[in-house]
């Protein structure tokens, strides 16, 4: 039992440092186009070193965005008018030394593309998603966006996934962006 958790213990001292230098993941560069009612923004620090080789050894890596829409009010809580999700997911083709990204927003068919640079400014990029609110937004009313992304690794096959536990590390979620306007 000693021998056990002494092993834990290394292997936690081994794993951590990694976890620290890396840049923790934000939402940056928000902008909200107000007629139709549109959210474009950016995700920075979300490529570590580790998910980079996770990527380019063909292991499928989605990044989950949720964005929410509330309308502020300020003597009770604030009414949430949408929810919406979508992912971006990234596969490399080894044969053909290509990433196909295939975005979840509906409105734009899977990309191509040999860069990786490319790839990682669309994995990481949100352009103009269409958001349509329950009830009407108001002219002259304050309104909240509440934006989130998370990074998680495809589901392995059950055997692949014991062998690969270590893909769970790489799992991470920014904190929640909060953006108000009034239109």
């Amino acid at each position: 039992m000693k021998k056990l958790l002494s092993c834990l213990i290394f292997l936690s001292f081994l794993l951590l440092p990694s976890f620290g230098i890396c840049e923790e993941a934000r939402i940056d560069d928000v902008t909200v186009a107000k007629a139709p009612l549109k959210v474009s923004f950016l995700v920075r620090g979300a490529f570590t070193k580790d998910i980079e080789e996770a990527i380019k050894s063909g292991i499928p890596t989605s990044f989950n965005f949720i964005i929410e829409l509330n309308k502020v009010n300020s003597l009770w809580p604030n009414e949430q008018l949408g929810k919406w999700e979508f992912k971006h997911t990234v596969k490399y083709d080894s044969l053909k030394e290509e990433y196909e990204i295939i975005f979840g927003e509906g409105n734009e068919k899977g990309i191509r593309t040999k860069d990786f640079g490319e790839m990682k400014r669309l994995m990481t990029t949100a352009s103009s998603v269409a958001v349509a609110p329950y009830s009407p937004v108001r002219m002259g009313e304050e309104y909240e966006f509440r934006i989130k992304a998370e990074l998680h690794t495809v589901e392995m096959p059950l055997l692949l996934d014991y062998v690969l536990f270590f893909m769970k590390f790489w799992d991470f979620e920014t904190g929640w962006y909060s953006y108000r306007f009034i239109p």
